[in-house]
């Protein structure tokens, strides 16, 4: 999910110098690794200003907390959180919400018994779980979400020089470029709006969710199709489907939020690997969360 940039800004220390300082292991100076000190090499390592407010924060745990293990994924499921513990990795970077909400907002769920399960399984067994969206898209000089979805694409060359969203691959079809998805991403049940015929040579990315705006703009672009993750049925998907009633040669594809985003975790895997070299630091991916009548599958472990 991408959202606005909060206006009020703190600038953290710049330049080699700080970033050396930040990267250098922590511990040297007699104590072990922290979840602060991994926070500390992940800010000065961004590429750009460090923003207060946004949603990025600890949701499980503090800073203090020493780390044995780092987990990067999409969204920390409870799967992911026992995907974490029997991995022996007890600091989870996830993008997307533990609880829930954007916000991770806990006002209506302290009575809820599936949020007091969840909690207690990540205090029994000490995990620690930072939320990493709002700097993990605004990463230079690319975009950690977008980088990784077009490595998992094979797209990194196809990238526009005008438009990072912009991705101009070899000719196919809405049918053919579906298909590549599908294959690429292991993706059961992608949907699309528009010709299956319709010729695809440019296209456009909005990974995760995308509303009305920007989503109508990038549809009444110079490409051919807009690609998503999720969107409202009474939006943008029917926005999509007025173009192709109204003659308009477009096509809308969406993956479902999971599969569009969760490359851009696999990447952030490998950008902390030299920067904590203390501890071991895996991706860990998410199922699939949806399945379709011609594949009946149930992947969700359901052992606590």
């Amino acid at each position: 999910m991408q959202m606005e940039r909060p206006k009020r800004r703190t600038v953290l220390a710049t330049g080699s110098a700080a970033i050396l300082a930040a990267s250098a292991p922590a511990i040297g100076q007699g104590r072990g690794l922290t979840a602060a000190d991994v926070l500390a090499r992940m800010r000065a390592n961004i590429g750009t200003e460090w923003r207060e407010g946004g949603v990025d924060r600890f949701i499980q745990g503090s800073a203090e907390m020493p780390v044995h293990g780092i987990g990067t994924t999409m969204m920390a499921t409870f799967d992911a959180l026992k995907a974490a513990v029997a991995q022996k990795l007890n600091l989870i970077i996830t993008h997307e919400p533990t609880y829930w909400s954007h916000q991770d907002s806990l006002d209506q769920l302290q009575d809820d018994p599936l949020y007091r399960r969840k909690l207690a399984y990540a205090r029994a067994h000490g995990l620690i779980v930072y939320h990493f969206h709002d700097h993990w898209h605004a990463k230079r000089p690319i975009d950690g979400i977008n980088d990784g979805m077009a490595r998992k694409m094979g797209w990194t060359g196809y990238r526009d020089a005008a438009n990072g969203r912009q991705y101009n691959i070899p000719a196919t079809t809405l049918s053919g470029l579906m298909r590549a998805f599908q294959v690429r991403l292991k993706n059961r049940t992608l949907r699309a709006v528009g010709d299956p015929a319709l010729a695809v040579s440019k296209v456009v990315a909005s990974w995760g969710n995308c509303s009305s705006f920007p989503g109508i703009p990038l549809l009444d672009s110079e490409a051919d199709v807009l690609v998503i993750g999720e969107a409202q049925d009474w939006d943008l998907v029917a926005y999509a489907q007025d173009l192709a009633a109204a003659g308009r040669k477009k096509g809308l594809i969406v993956l479902g939020h999971v599969l569009s985003e969760q490359w851009g975790m696999e990447a952030c895997a490998e950008w902390l690997r030299p920067l904590v070299k203390e501890v071991p630091v895996r991706f860990l991916p998410l199922i699939e969360p949806y399945w379709n009548p011609a594949k009946p599958v149930f992947e969700i472990d359901t052992r606590i």
